[in-house]
């Protein structure tokens, strides 16, 4: 298989999204690492994920989301679906998207409980609590994660 170059972010959202402070026209939306993988891995079916970077909407994430798609980008690099600086390039596209980052400390009382609730990993249950505290929907490919979403009355956006 020939390694794909990595998928540059627009321009217009990195420009817009420079700052954490830029105020939305429409509601925020939680967004999860395996939206965030499909943005710059270059996989097929990914129609939802990129309509999400041409949208208006903040974008929020518990710090944890930077590192799960980073170590989702590396997985694909070590099966050599990805160059080392794709990699990189995807990084840097992610940081610069103006993405509204929480610290996952902050979140985790509410995750564990939320966890133990639904019985649930608790990492998962970041993206959950955040959504709930924002009463925002949540961007996800994962299944189970929308289905956790859906038992708690989080709207899922696919």
């Amino acid at each position: 298989m020939t390694p794909r170059r990595a998928a540059r972010a627009p321009a217009r959202r990195m420009r817009e999204r420079g700052s954490r402070y830029t105020s939305a026209i429409s509601e925020p939306i939680v967004v999860d690492a395996s939206i965030a993988f499909l943005w710059f891995a270059n996989e097929p079916d990914r129609s939802g994920a990129d309509e999400l970077l041409e949208s208006d909407s903040t974008l929020l994430a518990p710090d944890l989301m930077a590192v799960e798609a980073t170590n989702a980008w590396w997985k694909k690099l070590r099966r050599h679906e990805m160059e080392r600086a794709d990699v990189e390039q995807a990084i840097t596209n992610l940081l610069a998207l103006g993405i509204a980052w929480t610290p996952s400390a902050m979140l985790l009382p509410s995750a564990a409980r939320l966890a133990v609730e639904l019985g649930h990993p608790v990492y998962d249950c970041l993206y959950l609590a955040l959504a709930v505290s924002h009463a925002a929907p949540i961007a996800t490919a994962d299944k189970r994660l929308q289905q956790a979403a859906g038992r708690i009355g989080i709207r899922v956006k696919t």
